[in-house]
């Protein structure tokens, strides 16, 4: 029987045709694949900054909540250097170990057990804040996983 003319080649794919097929989708899921990695990588550190401004919070709320000074009396009142009834001059030496002023935390870097990985540090200074004296706090949480997180705040004497 004699072959109709209407007969065509086998509709299939040719070998170069499959190859470029192969390398276009490897190249496009290579892509996807990496942007999946990199999104999964960096999802991790929201938590750590979470748990860092956790951290810079709490030793934030420790320090602003002691006296402003050694010699300023329990509640603040009167002012240590102001012209007050009963007023003592201010102590500016820095006696370290019994955390019982704001000064005494200058250099303060202790972390909780429960912060492994963290790092930070405690500066206090003395500022002048619309010409009265103030003392500029300043804590720094540092992890390897994330930015630091910087908390600065004033506290005058009161």
């Amino acid at each position: 029987m004699p072959m109709s003319s209407n007969y065509s080649a086998s509709q299939g794919f040719t070998l170069i045709e499959l190859i470029l097929f192969i390398v276009i989708v490897g190249v496009a899921t290579t892509g996807l694949f990496s942007a999946i990695n990199s999104s999964t990588v960096n999802n991790v550190n929201p938590l750590f900054q979470v748990r860092a401004l956790e951290l810079a919070q709490a030793q934030m709320d420790e320090i602003i909540g002691k006296r402003y000074d050694d010699k300023s009396p329990n509640g603040g009142f009167p002012p240590c250097d102001s012209l007050e009834v009963g007023a003592v001059p201010c102590d500016s030496s820095d006696a370290k170990g019994d955390l019982g002023d704001i000064d005494d935390y200058h250099g303060f870097n202790s972390v909780p057990a429960a912060y492994g990985g963290f790092t930070m540090a405690v500066t206090v200074s003395n500022e002048t804040l619309n010409s009265r004296p103030a003392k500029l706090i300043t804590v720094t949480v540092d992890s390897a996983a994330s930015e630091a997180v910087v908390l600065s705040t004033y506290r005058g004497n009161f």
